[in-house]
């Protein structure tokens, strides 16, 4: 059974969004209007040079400020020195896209650096259609539009 998660965890006033990507640009797109819906600022990461539909950045540590929340959806290869630099950071919670970002020992790494890790596409809170009826099979809670 699915881990019930608070709405509370997909709630942030700033995001990093690791991995955000040309390849699965239609989704990245998605994911960052949805978390902009919600009045969060988000600052996509990619260390890959070209062209993206925002001004993306090549790293963790260019990020200004302290990010609340970061969504990764990296293959979890590189999860070691980013769980690291999301944690200098400040940042306090880790929501991993699906498993292929994440495993059960990734999450353990989070424990014990501070970070609070989930394993969930965003946009089952924060998204519409296919999304939101996955995210509701699963007790993921709908996180909703601020006016």
């Amino acid at each position: 059974m699915a881990q019930k998660m608070s709405p509370e965890f997909f709630k942030a006033d700033s995001v990093a969004f690791i991995g955000y990507s040309k390849r699965h640009a239609a989704y990245c797109a998605e994911v960052r209007k949805a978390f902009e819906a919600n009045g969060a600022q988000v600052f996509p990461v990619n260390p890959t040079k070209g062209q993206y539909d925002v001004p993306v950045f090549g790293s963790v540590a260019d990020i200004p400020g302290s990010p609340e929340l970061a969504v990764v959806i990296t293959n979890k290869s590189r999860n070691v020195e980013l769980l690291e630099a999301l944690a200098s950071k400040g940042v306090k919670r880790v929501m991993f896209g699906s498993k292929v970002s994440a495993d059960a020992a990734t999450l353990e790494r989070c424990a014990a650096l501070g970070l609070q890790g989930a394993i969930v596409c965003p946009l089952q809170a924060l998204g519409s259609g296919f999304h939101r009826f996955h995210g509701w099979i699963t007790g993921v809670p709908r996180v909703g539009v601020k006016r």
